[in-house]
């Protein structure tokens, strides 16, 4: 962990601010809920996501998912992947910044693999994709990408499957 250089104070009632430089950088706002966690003799400040939070109970339900109906699945908040039936490798990898821009035009679609669509720099789809929104109260909290040989009903359902219980536990 590197030091920024910044120095605050904490104030009166125990708060700090955190410097807008350090904000923008993680891509938080104003009313972001915030992890806080102590390791060693460190406070480590994280921008708090639901999907992180209960990512054993995503991982359990989608691993057996996947072994009931054979398709791969990426759960991603809007910077990184989140949860992912591949490898464990991928966890914590961020999104590609091309599939980001485009990631609109992919949504709730029949995606080829042909597209050559990448979603993180080391990890490009090589069988077909759907794609959806994971809303929480009409907040956009990230992604769910199912990767199967051929799209079908069973994938879209998978997903129906996936983004409701996402919606139970968040």
């Amino acid at each position: 962990m590197r030091t920024t250089g910044i120095v605050r104070r904490i104030d009166e009632l125990g708060r700090i601010v955190i410097p807008k430089e350090v904000r923008k950088r993680l891509k938080m706002d104003s009313g972001d809920a915030v992890d806080i966690a102590v390791e060693d003799e460190r406070v480590v400040l994280t921008k708090y996501h639901p999907l992180n939070h209960d990512s054993e109970l995503v991982k359990n339900f989608c691993d057996s998912l996947k072994e009931i109906y054979n398709c791969d699945i990426f759960i991603t908040d809007v910077n990184k992947i989140v949860y992912n039936t591949i490898s464990p490798d991928y966890i914590d990898m961020p999104l590609d910044s091309d599939f980001l821009k485009r990631v609109n035009s992919y949504l709730d679609k029949e995606l080829s693999a042909l597209n050559k669509i990448c979603l993180t720099t080391n990890y490009c789809f090589d069988k077909d994709a759907l794609i959806y929104e994971i809303n929480l109260n009409e907040s956009l909290y990230g992604y769910l990408i199912i990767v199967d040989v051929m799209i079908s009903k069973k994938n879209k359902d998978v997903a129906q499957l996936i983004l409701s219980y996402l919606n139970k536990i968040l």
